[in-house]
This record gives C-alpha cells, structure tokens and sequence, in this order.
C-alpha cells in the first residue's frame, strides 16, 4: 500500500499499561489489506509500563504512517474525553476505526469491507462486527441470535443486542459531533454511538474480524459492578437529554434498566455488608426506589429482609 499525505481512513488506539498485548494490536493494524492509505493514532495516557516505549519503536519502524500521542499524566483520572481533546481532531482520515490497546484484529480484509459498505450504502454511518471473547485461555463465540447478514440498528434497537463494540468500531468521521462529544460529563463509547445514529443507521455485519480480550486488567472490569452500572446509566441518561431522536421506548427502558440494577447493587453493599454507601449508591437509591412499581418494591423489601436475616445468621 502506497501512503499518501491524506490518509482515507485513521485507526484510533488507546493504551494504558498494556505492553503484555500492544504489539499484536499494532501487527494486526498492519496486516490490513486496503486499496486505500491509512494511518494509526496511538494514544498512551502515561503508561508506567513499556507500553510508550513499544508505540515508539512502532513509530520509528513507520514513521509516515504511524502517530504516537504520549501523555506524561494520567487524562482518564482527570475526566478529560480523550477522544474529542486529542485523537479525533488528529485523525485525518474520512473514515475513523477503532481499537483498545489490550484488542486485536484476526481479518486482514476488516477495513477494507467496512469501508467498502459504507462507501456504498449513504444511508450508514457506522459498522461494526462480530468478534471472539478470550480470556486468556479460551476462545468463545458472542450468541447475539443475529441471523442476517447486515443487522440495521437505530435507537429502536440500539444495545438490542449488544453487539456494539469498541474493537469493531468504523464510522464517517463528519457524523461526528466533537463540540457535543467534548460537553459531555458522562463520556463512554456508547456516547459515540448514539451522537453518531443522529446523522444515520449503523450497521452491525455478521462475521468475526477482532479478538475481544477479557482480563482483569482492563481498566473498566476492575471497578465494581455498581460503578458498571450506575456509570453506564449516566451515561446513557446523559445522551438522551441531549438528543432528541434518540427519546425512544427502546432507550428509555435501557436507562431505567441500568438504573435498577445499579440500585439493586446499592442495596446489597448497603445492607449485606458493613460497608458506608457512596454519595453515588446514596443517588442511585433515591433515584430509583421511589418511583419503582410496586413489584419492584415488593423485591426491594424482601432482599432487605433476606439481607438482614443472613447478617443475624452470622452473628
């Protein structure tokens, strides 16, 4: 592939003290095969591993086509949107894929199908596509019960599966808003998601292309399942108050799902352990409970009962 000063699509790569699986995610960025220049953005958000030093000797080994952005402190603990503050304003590509530091590609041709079907159908402004989960041992399959080849999603049916993710990720970049991404308090990838389906339909197509890795690293599996839950929920709230097509049945019940959940586990650490709630467990009670239906009441008060007794046990 010859390179040119304009790039027609840029790969977009987080690392965070990820030297144990970086270098397969590079190699699988360039193994693609495309009739068409692309460059990669790597962004380190000041590893304390050899994870700069990696990207550095990558960026040395191509040089016009790969761009290192290497932080000296820690942006994610400072709540800076690294997307809209550095790596998208770098991109120079029309299209923007993808990919997580500690994720691979295993299709060659991912790019270059991607990039073929949204050349070719105006009406979509992002794809994705299936992948494997590996845990470090095991190799498993994604059951989505999707059956077409191309599933359309809109906020109808956005996260109805959820099969959205990052790894997978190639959208327009004029789809994106970077003056509402860059506003948001609550930053996530589905943020990107829903902003993008403003402009048009996503598209998820059903064949494996990347290798999902699950390990007790990354930096989102190691907090807790209410920081999960009640994070996405923000989240997630966050983008349908800001944008009006998306205020749909589908959205709706997904935000108060989350809600719930994120309550439920309040309510846990709150009476099954000695530990003192957050002020956000605090919120997420106040917010759910008292305009639950009165099923949902009926289990709030029993797993407090069920809860109490076990403590009483124990005693």
């Amino acid at each position: 592939m010859s390179l040119f000063n304009q790039p027609l699509l840029s790969i977009i790569c987080h690392t965070f003290n990820q030297e144990k699986y970086l270098e397969e995610t590079i190699k699988g960025f360039l193994l693609q095969k495309t009739n068409f220049p692309f460059e990669i953005i790597i962004h380190d958000d000041a590893s304390t591993d050899r994870t700069s030093d990696i990207i550095k000797k990558y960026q040395d080994l191509y040089p016009n086509q790969i761009k290192a952005i290497l932080q000296t402190e820690n942006k994610y603990s400072q709540n800076v949107n690294i997307w809209s503050e550095f790596t998208f304003p770098a991109a120079k590509g029309k299209y923007i894929a993808i990919c997580e530091g500690d994720d691979y590609w295993t299709d060659e041709n991912k790019l270059q199908k991607q990039v073929d079907f949204l050349e070719q159908n105006s009406e979509f402004v992002v794809c994705w596509t299936d992948y494997l989960n590996y845990n470090g041992t095991n190799f498993t399959e994604n059951d989505f019960k999707i059956t077409d080849t191309i599933f359309k999603i809109d906020y109808n049916n956005l996260f109805h599966p959820y099969c959205t993710l990052t790894l997978t990720t190639v959208f327009k970049k004029e789809a994106m808003d970077i003056k509402l991404l860059s506003s948001l308090t609550h930053f996530k990838d589905n943020s990107l998601y829903m902003i993008l389906l403003r402009k048009g339909f996503g598209a998820f197509m059903n064949e494996k292309t990347a290798v999902y890795r699950i390990h007790v690293g990354g930096v989102y599996s190691m907090k807790s399942l209410f920081f999960q839950r009640y994070s996405s929920y923000l989240n997630v709230k966050e983008m349908y108050d800001a944008i009006p097509e998306s205020k749909t049945k589908n959205i709706a019940q997904n935000i108060e799902s989350l809600l719930r959940h994120a309550a439920f586990d309040a309510l846990r650490i709150k009476y099954a352990t000695n530990d003192k709630l957050t002020s956000e467990e605090e919120t997420a009670l106040k917010l759910f409970f008292p305009t639950a239906k009165t099923s949902v009441k009926f289990k709030y008060y029993k797993r407090i009962l069920e809860y109490s007794l076990k403590k009483a046990f124990k005693k």
